[in-house]
């Protein structure tokens, strides 16, 4: 970015102050150059260079703190944080940016905890959930506070996805438009799948659709792990929205009962 006298008098000076972004660009020597252009007829452009080193404060174990599990289970993460700089510099603190996305949850249910392995010069920052995990992504960043004044805050991507033991594919069904010609009826077919994460022991024991119109077909696709539903539906010939639910009847602890909805609409014509 470059910041600069935009007149200059006859026999003055003027100046162009650039700044150069550093976490843009790769540690070690680098040359930047730029075009002034100006409305001297002998001298319209004029090429400048800037020449410099960009050092690397922070090294990190890991780019990122990313947490992955099932439901119920309590997380841990870690990265080491290791200065690069000659001068010692101190992790002093730490705080969650309040512009993450799940920011609220991440106060409320990710710990986290800054320990010194060599002061000035290596740390440790550890995160874990602070009770069992449930379903869903979050993400955040985590801001560590520094005693290096030219850099008093460095971010770290935090991210933690949590898994259903027995997950249904798509959870919603979205049918769009179902045209139908006046005086016919049309089936129209979805497929859904059912899936242990692990374990092998998944068992469909009934499917239950809530409409008359509403037919299913379960097929085993891996023993105990992976089931296809093929489902036909035949929707009455009214235009209008179509909703309706089809409820798996399981064997897993826990998830003995699935839902998947079905969202359409249906279009009558001539």
């Amino acid at each position: 970015m470059a910041d600069f006298d935009k007149v200059i008098l006859p026999g003055k000076e003027g100046k162009i102050g650039i700044t150069i972004t550093g976490f843009k660009i790769h540690p070690g020597r680098f040359t930047k150059s730029f075009t002034v252009t100006t409305n001297d007829p002998d001298r319209q452009k004029v090429i400048l260079t800037v020449n410099g080193i960009v050092k690397k404060v922070f090294d990190f174990s890991l780019q990122s703190i990313s947490l992955s599990g099932f439901i119920g289970e309590m997380l841990k993460g870690e990265t080491i944080i290791s200065n690069k700089l000659a001068e010692p510099v101190n992790i002093t603190g730490w705080e969650w940016s309040d512009k993450s996305r799940n920011y609220d949850f991440l106060c409320d249910n990710v710990g986290v905890k800054i320990e010194t392995i060599e002061a000035g010069r290596q740390y440790r920052v550890k995160t874990w959930t602070k009770g069992p995990a449930v379903a869903g992504a979050v993400s955040g960043e985590l801001v560590l506070k520094t005693s290096f004044k030219d850099m008093p805050e460095k971010s770290l991507s935090f991210n933690m996805v949590i898994t259903p033991d027995v997950q249904v594919h798509p959870s919603s069904i979205i049918m769009r438009e179902m045209v139908i010609t006046e005086g016919t009826s049309q089936n129209f077919e979805k497929s859904i799948s059912i899936i242990a994460a692990r374990g092998d022991t998944l068992k469909i024991l009934k499917v239950i659709p809530d409409r008359p119109d509403i037919t299913a077909n379960i097929r085993e696709v891996k023993a105990g792990q992976a089931f296809t539903c093929k489902i036909s539906i035949r929707p009455p010939s009214e235009t209008g929205k179509y909703v309706g639910n089809i409820t798996f009847i399981t064997n897993y602890k826990g998830y003995e009962k699935l839902t998947a909805e079905i969202r359409g609409t249906v279009r009558v014509t001539k």
